[in-house]
């Protein structure tokens, strides 16, 4: 039977016949206690339904089995990308693999918050961060790497020295899609991606380019068009491009890949008879498309789990996780 009372480790050692401080040893996973006390105490620990105090148990492991999660965004991006939903599914299944819990500290700006947020871990509030670079996020990584917080960064910062980072190989992935339009027959293959403010636009751009050129391709920088990376800057950067006719589109969001339709659609071009296109992330919503968009697929909830397992190991040592991608073929292109 199970006791409603919050009990003491007192009062547990006091129904087992053992003192305080062997309780907190077997509740801490102690190895230097004999066999039968440990299973004992765990038995009436079963059977009262003991929840240990955690913030004492903080005070004691210096531990407070909390992570936090920070993400240097827009609030209308950070809510309504994919992405970002798919990494906090990944980063919560890592949390439960590793008995941690984590916090979100979204944060719309960098101006004055990065200072202000390494004050408050290095207080102890959370046992580890976890940091998503981009552009707004580079003073936050510089000044909790300078201050030896156990992090660890998603994505590419502009500096990567001293870090332990996780990330999939934008690169390539860009690489795999340009590829696939030009083996397709394409002859003018345009590139939309996000403005350079944004370094796996940068990586995923220069996929695109390494693509042509190793097919004998020039790069028309007439084909290549920036914008923010939301559903609007694909539209806009595909209204800018379609003016010099391309006849496929390698765009590196799926987000921005909607506008592209969007626009498309408005001028009667027809997908994938008048210009095909690929896309870049493989979410749900690239499925949906009409027709279903051609995408390289990056796995980001495994990006998620592995950045809470880098976290949890004990060595803080500098490291590099580079996760491949696919391409999945649909009717696009």
């Amino acid at each position: 039977m199970r006791h409603t009372k919050k009990l003491t480790l007192e009062e547990i050692g006091a129904r087992v016949g053992v003192s305080r401080s062997t309780v907190s040893r077997v509740l801490n996973h102690h190895p230097d206690v004999a066999p039968d006390v440990r299973a004992r105490v765990e038995a009436v620990v079963e059977e009262t339904g003991f929840q240990p105090n955690q913030a004492a148990r903080a005070l004691v492991s210096q531990k407070t089995g909390l992570i936090g999660l920070v993400m240097l965004t827009e609030m209308h991006e950070l809510f309504g990308d994919p992405y970002y939903s798919a990494l906090v599914a990944g980063i919560d299944q890592g949390c439960a693999e590793h008995g941690l819990i984590f916090s979100m500290f979204p944060v719309q700006s960098a101006e004055g918050r990065p200072d202000l947020l390494s004050r408050q871990f290095a207080q102890g509030f959370v046992d580890g961060v976890i940091v998503t670079a981009g552009p707004f996020s580079d003073p936050l990584i510089e000044v909790l790497r300078d201050r030896g917080t156990n992090m660890v960064v998603i994505g590419h910062p502009r500096d990567t020295s001293g870090l332990r980072r996780i990330d999939v190989d934008n690169r390539t992935g860009s690489e795999l899609a340009a590829t696939h339009l030009i083996e397709r027959g394409r002859q003018r293959v345009g590139f939309i991606g996000p403005t350079s403010d944004y370094h796996y636009g940068a990586e995923r751009i220069d996929g695109y380019r390494g693509a042509l050129t190793a097919a004998g391709r020039t790069v028309d920088d007439r084909l290549i068009c920036l914008d923010y990376p939301s559903v609007d800057g694909g539209h806009r950067a595909a209204q800018q491009l379609l003016v010099h006719g391309p006849d496929a589109i390698h765009v590196a969001t799926d987000t921005m890949a909607v506008g592209v339709y969007e626009a498309l659609n408005e001028r009667g071009l027809r997908i994938p008879d008048d210009v095909a296109v690929v896309g870049f992330d493989g979410f749900t919503r690239a499925a949906e498309l009409a027709p279903p968009l051609t995408t390289v697929v990056q796995p980001v909830e495994e990006v998620g789990r592995r950045a809470v397992e880098l976290l949890a190991e004990a060595s803080t040592e500098p490291r590099e996780i580079i996760l491949p991608v696919n391409l999945h073929i649909r009717a696009s292109a």
